[in-house]
């Protein structure tokens, strides 16, 4: 028995020194080999627990993005930016008029109506899904704030969450789906919750808490973002360290979703049930309209792959990305395609340059609320289409090894890199004639929260519950419709004016008219 003990201690013994065999290779291949310093100290669970972290990193991923990132510093070929081809917007006025009159629809090129119901019918025939994009931490939002940023909580005027306002949101577009189509069996529309390292249990117990908000457990499919190691800012681009025996980590960014959907099996799931396009929303917009039949019909009318909300920049100097097309090749062979360049790269010349309707020609802000067609996202996961790594240049606390002993480090200015891939980056694989942009009303769809409360501080809770709670009353100051339309228009305005208590409360136990 003792011998047997012996044999089997002999054996893990064994195989870890391979595996740590074999990391040093691969790490001293990278010139990361000084990841593995904390073996030389710790007990054994904590060694174990570095080994286990190294053996779950893809390396072959870190090299790519890491020469991604040095390719960026050192410069790249300039892409001619210019101003995106002309794109509709979508009225509000124009889904009054379909609940007026939903079997006259009427036909054009900014079709409110018409897009409305015909993304209705893809709700409804079970052709639609949802990702939220809810990874992102408090952290910034102030004392109190909770781990994960869905799970922050908006007076309206009863405390809701994000997470909470988004699920009514789309089970009201399940509800108008039936209504409006006259399916008895309502469709569940797949909501992907992608998280990360730091909100991923979080998230998934406050869902089981909440009872999923009334959603059916089925449809909600958690997904967590994939995570690569954080770097110096020096040359060669060490790995830094949280602790001796754990590498500092980050998320891979929000275009990691596209293989990060292929290695879950999410992508052949979505295929194999039928769905053909999924909108993707950032959690921390409180007025998202989420599953938007709009948005839905609008692509699917133009036969787009991509889809892409925007709204008109404030003014020229407005700090947001916006939407443009890059021009690449020579002029016997150039191309289009769609990307976005941060207003840090804009020359004032292009931020202020106007079009002859007194427009500025770079005015479209992107809002990260995008669609995907089912079909690009299965070519999205194909090696000819990977997405760029691009670097993010923080403050990074980590601890690093001085002749033999450990030391914190709190760096007052960016010492490090955050290594990813950002979402408006698949749009330049995509022809540029299958991507269809489309205008949204800032004050209806876009209140994002960034900051903490404070005096005059933009893009915080505060603002965003303002916001919210405008919307509300300009949609409730709408006279009721009567008649058969009364629960069509009544699911219509709460849905519009963000699901808020006092008009959910009234659509309980409705019956069609």
């Amino acid at each position: 028995m003792f011998g047997q003990g012996k044999r089997l201690v002999c054996g893990l013994v064994c195989e870890m020194e391979h595996r740590v065999a074999a990391l040093r290779s691969q790490l001293a291949d990278l010139g990361q080999e000084h990841v593995l310093a904390g073996l030389e100290s710790g007990d054994g669970s904590q060694r174990e627990s570095l080994v286990e972290q190294l053996s779950g990193i893809d390396l072959p991923l870190f090299r790519r993005a890491l020469a991604d990132v040095v390719r960026t510093f050192k410069g790249k070929q300039d892409r001619l930016p210019i101003p995106p081809k002309p794109f509709p917007q979508a009225k509000w006025e124009g889904l009054q008029n379909w609940i007026s009159s939903p079997d006259d629809v009427p036909t054009g090129n900014d079709d409110t109506a018409g897009w409305w119901s015909e993304g209705l019918r893809l709700v409804a025939d079970g052709e639609v899904a949802v990702l939220v994009l809810a990874g992102g931490q408090g952290t910034r939002l102030g004392p109190g704030a909770p781990v994960a940023k869905g799970m922050l909580e908006l007076s309206v005027p009863e405390p809701k969450s994000l997470f909470q306002l988004q699920a009514e949101r789309l089970l009201l577009v399940e509800d108008l789906a039936s209504f409006v189509t006259g399916t008895e069996i309502k469709r569940r529309i797949p909501w992907l919750v992608m998280t990360s390292d730091a909100t991923d249990s979080a998230t998934r117990a406050f869902f089981e808490e909440k009872a999923f908000f009334g959603l059916d457990k089925s449809q909600v499919w958690f997904l967590k973002q994939s995570s690569l190691p954080c770097v110096d800012l020096n040359e060669g681009h060490a790995m830094l360290m949280e602790t001796p025996w754990k590498v500092a980590m980050a998320p891979a960014g929000n275009g990691a979703l596209f293989s990060d959907l292929r290695a879950a099996g999410f992508i052949k799931k979505l295929s194999s049930q039928g769905i053909k396009y999924v909108q993707v929303y950032a959690v921390d917009n409180a007025l998202a309209r989420v599953a938007d039949p709009v948005f839905y019909g609008f692509v699917h009318e133009h036969q787009a792959e991509v889809g892409v909300k925007v709204v008109s920049k404030k003014n020229a100097k407005e700090s947001v990305g916006v939407v443009c097309l890059h021009q690449e090749g020579n002029s016997a062979e150039k191309s289009e395609r769609y990307g976005v360049i941060e207003y840090s790269e804009m020359p004032q010349s292009m931020t202020t340059a106007k079009d002859d309707s007194g427009e500025l020609q770079f005015r479209a802000a992107h809002i990260c609320i995008n669609m995907f067609s089912v079909q690009y996202l299965e070519k999205l996961t194909d090696s000819d289409y990977q997405l760029e790594f691009h670097p993010a240049v923080k403050r990074i606390p980590h601890m690093r090894e001085n002749s033999g002993t450990w030391e914190s480090v709190n760096p007052e200015k960016p010492n490090g890199i955050k290594l990813e891939q950002f979402i408006f980056d698949s749009f330049q694989c995509c022809d540029s004639e299958k991507v269809a942009l489309l205008e949204v009303n800032r004050e209806e769809e876009f209140a994002p929260i960034k900051n903490a409360v404070g005096p005059g501080v933009a893009d915080s809770a505060a603002t965003a519950t303002e916001l919210l709670l405008a919307l509300k009353r300009r949609v409730n100051s709408l006279p009721p419709k009567a008649g058969t339309l009364s629960k069509g228009f009544s699911l219509l305005k709460a849905y519009a004016g963000g699901a808020t208590q006092d008009i959910t409360s009234d659509l309980v136990n409705l019956s069609v008219e």
